[in-house]
């Protein structure tokens, strides 16, 4: 009945889906650990939500106020509540792994929840990642982050290119942009 008309976008995640209607409003279904079940946010997603992403299991919406919901596997980013406070308002943007997601705020500063494994643990580059950042890329267990001064950071799994140590002077200045696989970055 409520995907009978009015649906904008629909995405999904390894085993579920979640469909954003006109009215900003979201419909999931699929199966409960992979996000298919929202009833614990369901208010939250009665209206406003601009875009979702998703991680294998996990969803995360962002609304018109520039606020996130989120809902799926905790282990998966589906609970982001240790970083609550920084996800109440002005998130331009979230991006991916398989396991994790990361906001880029207005002022350009990221905020990541999620396995730390895939990326959701960014505390090793945190001072690098409090302004500035452009578009983040990811592979399935690391991100990439592209800077306004051109210069790229990098966080998550090692074996996934979450460590650019051995490039670092390579990457201070003057990337235009990044491609990833998923298990590396270019």
């Amino acid at each position: 009945e409520e995907l009978q008309s009015g649906v904008r976008s629909i995405f999904s995640t390894g085993g579920a889906f979640a469909a954003v209607k006109e009215d900003g409003s979201v419909v999931t279904w699929g199966r409960a650990d992979f996000g298919g079940d929202s009833s614990a946010v369901r208010e939250e997603l009665q209206s406003g939500v601009r875009n979702i992403f998703a991680s294998d299991c996990a969803f995360a919406a962002v609304k018109d106020d520039g606020s996130v919901v989120t809902w799926g596997r905790a282990d998966y980013g589906g609970d982001s509540s240790a970083v609550r406070e920084e996800l109440q308002s002005g998130v331009r943007n979230i991006f991916s792994s398989k396991g994790a997601f990361a906001a880029v705020k207005d002022d350009g500063r990221v905020i990541t929840w999620g396995d730390a494994a895939c990326g959701g643990d960014s505390s090793a580059v945190r001072d690098e990642l409090q302004s500035g950042v452009r578009i983040i890329l990811s592979s399935d267990q690391a991100f990439a982050a592209v800077k306004e001064d051109g210069s790229v950071v990098a966080w998550g799994h090692e074996d996934y290119g979450g460590d650019s140590s051995a490039v670092r002077e390579k990457l201070q200045s003057g990337v235009r942009n990044i491609f990833s696989s998923a298990g590396a970055f270019a």
